[in-house]
């Protein structure tokens, strides 16, 4: 999904939580959370292609998944047991919670419009995948020109 989208949904969810609690942390933190969720694909961005990316091009090779593999550290549902359990603990800290808002929709719509298997995003099951792009996002196909460069990248539905 791309920064727009996730952009709109996250000041929606966050203006209806601050309508229905009138709470600016929970708002700010599902605002925050919902959005630079995203921020992990600077260092897969950075680790398969270099510092010296242009942010045109940072955002391409993210939209066309220009990846052997792909780590995304913040993407995981094992970040969301955690925040569900640390929010219980904290008793609902509007922080913590709004957090776990916005990773949780964040999670949500990237699975159903990235069309990912469930799976893909467990950090725990891509370390185990080897963080192989192919085997992570296998319905994401990318055609290569013979060196290595990206030519495009779709996905077959």
């Amino acid at each position: 999904m791309r920064l727009q989208h996730h952009t709109a949904v996250s000041l929606t969810i966050a203006g209806v939580l601050y309508m229905a609690f009138k709470s600016w942390g929970l708002s700010l933190a599902c605002l925050i959370s919902g959005i630079f969720i995203d921020l992990d694909h600077l260092l897969d961005v950075v680790r398969e292609h270099g510092w010296s990316i242009k942010v045109k091009d940072f955002f391409r090779i993210c939209h066309h998944a220009q990846f052997d593999r792909i780590i995304l550290i913040w993407h995981g549902w094992e970040w969301l047991f955690l925040l569900t359990i640390s929010s219980w603990l904290t008793d609902w800290d509007p922080w913590i919670t709004g957090t776990l808002i916005g990773f949780g929709q964040h999670m949500v719509l990237d699975t159903y419009f990235n069309n990912a298997r469930f799976m893909s995003y467990s950090l725990i099951w891509r370390w185990k995948n080897n963080f192989d792009f192919d085997t992570v996002f296998p319905k994401f196909k990318v055609k290569k020109y013979k060196h290595g460069k990206y030519l495009s990248g779709q996905f077959n539905q």
